[in-house]
């Protein structure tokens, strides 16, 4: 057999159509000498690491399509009688991005062979959709600080950070991510096509915060804007993860990594020197062959042990406040009688050991040990069936505890989950031009805390029955008693079943699939059952003169068990006008029924006004949603190097379960009372004061978003690919959260909003009535800027930049306890309906992330010891800039007397402040770390109205970071390396 071995050019471009969630495809065209179109001619592509092979055949324009393949090096041989066979080699298959070949065959016989070897060249000529690709070398080169591989999800543009508050509560677990300007418990995580999402609908991770199992995963793609009808459930980013499978080759790693503190820079706050830290990982993976080119194995497994030092920094009454000696309004002391009811407590705050505040408050600090301990396991079987046909379950077993702290030494909390994750999938070749998919899969997440209350003296708790006291929030001081949240429990089992048929027809490519995920979501509840005392400030506690208190009553009910159902079909079209232009269309379907308690403790209320709420369905079941898709690509010049792009999509929220955690605190089932001027420290609940409660409105809408881009790709010297585009989204129905039983104030000449002493609340029967209801809107637009280049010479980058502007109007799918800036409850807005509309929490104008990987070229043609110490060595870096997140400034006391008071985090507020005359809310910050805000900004706003300052108006500090790695490989002849 005589070869022939040619240079040649693969080109590889996304289609949405082809994606089929855990796959990709190669299609293309077959040609004769003179370009003309061959009709008949066999296409094999064969998977290089485990021997399975797929077949088609050519139509009359030439076209085929391979779909539904596994990712991997690949192989594909073109014959046809009369003319020479062709091999393209090279061909890198990955997740959702077909490769697009082009096989010339020259007149001759089958003996004689031609051997093309592929470049790759990444401009997206068949979508306009926006998704981005992490790589596996990226997984396995970048360094990653914890080995948390959803970490490489911020490398993409569109995609920004949102660090949740430390110390939070056990629903801010993990790193959040806004995908597109959306709602970060709005993205869908997916696992070989199983869904990760917990009960909080919450970034795919564990109680210790990351996500495990980076030697396990091959790629992911991070899809953002307008992304095609085969993916739904939420509005946000999905993000797709494919894990490895074995091969006919044996490969396998052993891992441990250190940290310690020894090149840790001392933290701002760290006045004693550098905390000790501990950080050790460690495991193994491998995979191999069971039954060579038919069965396969990979099983993975990582441990972490991690021992954090925090010095921890708070606020707590100075010496002289606990003996009643407090500064009076003309700065001299006065004396304030402690009350002994107060007294136990007040001994409870430790003493300051820290700089005097003022106000009879001062600084304290202390350390705490933050105690990781995870375990993640992993394994994965193949099966080639046949010639074509492929099978493949993958089981994820992953537990982890982690012991945090509050703001107080005595209040210690462990954070504790379990997750679970099946898979098993059947890919069926009908015929050369039609595949089916069937997949199963299982989700079991499992997320709870146990709190601590090690008080130095037994007190009595706030709420008869309960295991310790509740919580006190005084102004000016963070909030002191254990985590409000208290030995809370949320468990999530999903069953899904789903099929893909995808069918290529000439010039339409053809997808269709259905949907159905059984939800088993179980609850315990205890969050307010300890209780929670508000006091104004520090002089109001010592005089025990509490504002109010809000707990559950002794006989709460604290389980719930919904139970529905999430149902979804789908067709997309991806069809070629002519050689260059390609148009994608899709519809989805999809209808979520009704959760329902088991216990029969759902309540709704159509009527605000009502004097009582009606035990039944949580609200009226809003019906099936309608999903259009369309996107095109253009191929400028017809060779791959220039394209056009857009697209436009309608998504909805249909997963939203995390919504129903605070419909647990309503009556008649769970009352959550609030005592008005309580005795402190256990309140009357017999005095028959108005409930609070948290309906969800009755005739709700589905939160929906209209996503749309329009982009340039051009490809550049040096086989990099620039990006330039615009990105958009609009979203309408967003669920906010508000106080609405308020009264209506009357209007000034000047238009000012005035509520009077004497203003009382419409519905008499309740206090706060936070109503869940789907009012919200949101306004995303960034310019998007990419540069990639794929390794050449030893050397790949990636430069992504976004600037943006996030505006809504508050989102209540986030909770309040997410990060410092949480402002998802709305204010009255009576007078002014934006006064509300601010940037979103999640808001960054610019951010820029640049990674990078450097294979140094040392020492490559030496030999002996200096080639052993000199060559090998690699140097990659992850850089971010991120301008600061938008900041809220706060009054505690309920000043505008609107008795607006939903469930608040500690920090905020029910009021904001006016900007004093004069300044803005640029000058009004200082941008230093010991005083952000400059207090002369701010004035108090004439009793009875609401002040001038917006939600978001102030911008907080920019994050850099810069992560570094010098790696040195060291070859092994006998485990087969070079």
């Amino acid at each position: 057999m005589r070869k022939l071995i040619v240079l040649g050019v693969l080109l590889l471009t996304p289609s949405v159509g082809w994606s089929q969630s855990t796959t990709s495809s190669i299609v293309g065209q077959v040609q004769g000498p003179s370009a003309e179109a061959l009709l008949g001619a066999v296409v094999t592509a064969q998977h290089l690491a485990s021997g399975a092979s797929r077949t088609a055949t050519s139509d009359e324009n030439g076209e085929f399509a391979l779909a539904g393949l596994p990712v991997g090096a690949y192989e594909v041989r073109a014959e046809l009688q009369g003319f020479q066979s062709v091999v393209q080699s090279g061909i890198a298959l990955v997740l959702g991005q077909p490769a697009v070949l082009t096989l010339t065959l020259a007149v001759g016989t089958a003996e004689d062979e031609i051997t093309v070897t592929g470049e790759v060249s990444g401009i997206q000529t068949r979508s306009g959709e926006l998704s981005f690709l992490v790589t596996e070398a990226q997984i396995r080169d970048l360094p990653l600080n914890g080995r948390n591989y959803t970490d490489l999800v911020f490398l993409q543009p569109g995609v920004i950070a949102f660090p949740y508050r430390a110390g939070g509560s056990i629903v801010a677990h993990g790193l959040a991510a806004s995908i597109n300007g959306q709602d970060p418990r709005s993205n869908v995580y997916l696992l070989d096509g199983t869904l990760l999402n917990d009960f909080t609908n919450g970034p795919a991770g564990s109680a210790a915060g990351t996500a495990l199992g980076t030697e396990t995963v091959r790629e992911f793609r991070v899809e953002s804007n307008a992304y095609s009808a085969e993916y739904g459930r939420n509005t946000g980013g999905q993000i797709n993860v494919i894990t490895k499978s074995g091969g006919n080759d044996f490969h396998g790693s052993l891992f441990e990594y250190h940290r310690n503190e020894s090149l840790d820079a001392r933290n701002y706050f760290d006045t004693d020197g550098k905390p000790d830290f501990k950080r050790n990982q460690f495991g193994f993976t491998l995979g191999g062959p069971i039954k060579k080119n038919r069965t396969f194995f990979f099983v993975g497994y990582e441990g972490l042990r991690e021992n954090l030092g925090r010095t921890i920094q708070t606020v707590v009454p100075n010496e002289a406040a606990r003996l009643g000696i407090l500064p009076g309004p003309d700065g001299k002391p006065i004396q304030v009688p402690v009350d002994p009811e107060v007294r136990p407590y007040l001994d409870e705050y430790p003493l300051p050991n820290g700089e005097e505040l003022g106000g009879g408050l001062a600084a304290f600090s202390f350390p705490f040990s933050q105690d990781i301990d995870q375990d993640y396991f992993q394994v994965r079987v193949d099966q080639n069936v046949g010639r074509s046909d492929q099978l493949f379950v993958r089981y994820t077993y992953d537990k982890a505890a982690q012991l945090l702290p509050t703001d107080f030494p005595q209040f210690p909390r462990t954070f504790l989950s379990k997750n679970q994750f099946l898979t098993a999938e059947y890919r069926r070749s009908v015929s050369s031009n039609t595949l089916a998919t069937f997949r199963f899969g299982y989700s079991r997440t499992r997320i709870g805390q146990e709190v601590q209350a090690n008080t130095s003296q037994p007190l009595p708790p706030f709420v008869q029955g309960r295991e310790s006291l509740g919580d006190i929030d005084i102004g000016g001081i963070p909030r002191f008693g254990p985590q409000l949240s208290a030995d809370v429990s949320l468990r999530q089992d999903v069953f899904s079943l789903s099929g893909d048929l995808l069918m290529s027809r000439g010039s339409h490519t053809m997808t269709a699939g259905v949907l159905a995920e059984r939800y088993r979501n179980d609850m315990f509840n205890p969050t307010f059952s300890r209780g929670l005392y508000a006091f104004g400030n520090l002089e109001g506690f010592l005089r025990n003169s509490a504002l109010r208190f809000i707990g559950l009553t002794p006989e709460g009910d604290l389980e719930r068990n919904w139970r529905s159902t999430l149902l979804g079909a789908y067709v997309q079209d991806q069809f070629r006008i002519g050689s260059s232009f390609t148009l994608n269309a899709g519809l989805r379907l999809e209808y979520a029924t009704l959760p329902e308690d088991q216990g029969g403790r759902d309540i709704n209320m159509p009527d605000l006004l009502a004097p009582d709420v009606t035990v039944g369905p949580l609200f009226d079941n809003p019906g099936p949603n309608l999903s259009p898709r369309l996107s095109f690509a253009w191929d400028v010049g017809g060779d791959g190097r220039t394209a056009v792009r857009g697209g436009y999509g309608l998504y909805f929220n249909n997963n939203l379960q995390q919504n129903l955690i605070v419909t647990v605190t309503n009556p008649p089932f769970t009352p959550r009372p609030v005592v008005p001027r309580p005795d402190f420290p256990q309140p009357d609940f017999s005095r028959g004061v108005p409930l609070a409660i948290r309906p969800i409105q009755w005739d709700i809408k589905t939160p929906r978003l209209h996503s749309f881009n329009l982009n340039v790709q051009q490809q550049l010297p040096g086989r990099m690919i620039l990006t330039v585009g615009y990105a958009g989204a609009r979203g309408r129905n967003l669920l906010r959260n508000g106080d609405v039983n308020v009264p209506v104030p009357e209007t000034l000449a000047d238009g000012t909003a005035f509520y009077p002493p004497t203003a009382s609340r419409p519905n008499s029967s309740f206090s706060a009535i936070e109503l869940k209801s789907s009012d919200g809107q949101s306004w995303y637009d960034a310019l998007i800027v990419e540069v990639r280049r794929v390794s050449v010479g030893g050397v790949s980058f990636q430069s992504s930049y976004t600037f943006s502007r996030n505006i809504d109007t508050t989102q209540a799918s986030t909770f309040f306890s997410d990060a410092t800036n949480g402002t998802v409850s709305w204010m009255p807005e009576f007078a002014n309906p934006n006064y509300n509309k601010g940037l979103a929490d999640y808001h960054a104008k610019h951010n820029w992330v640049v990674n990078f990987t450097w294979d140094l070229p040392l020492a490559r043609e030496s030999s002996g010891l200096t080639r052993a110490l000199l060559a090998n060595w690699q140097l990659s870096g992850i850089g971010r800039y991120r301008s600061g997140p938008p900041l809220t400034a706060f009054v505690q006391a309920n000043r505008s007397r609107s008795r607006w008071f939903p469930a608040l985090g500690p920090g905020l507020g029910p009021d904001r402040p006016s900007l004093a005359p004069g300044r803005t809310t640029a000058d009004a910050v200082l941008g230093t770390p010991e005083q952000w805000f400059d207090p002369t900004a701010f004035v108090l706003q004439s009793a009875g109205t609401q002040g001038n300052t917006g939600r978001g108006a102030f911008i907080g500090p920019d994050l850099r970071v810069l992560d570094l790695a010098l790696v040195k490989h060291f070859p092994w002849g006998r485990l087969g390396s070079a």
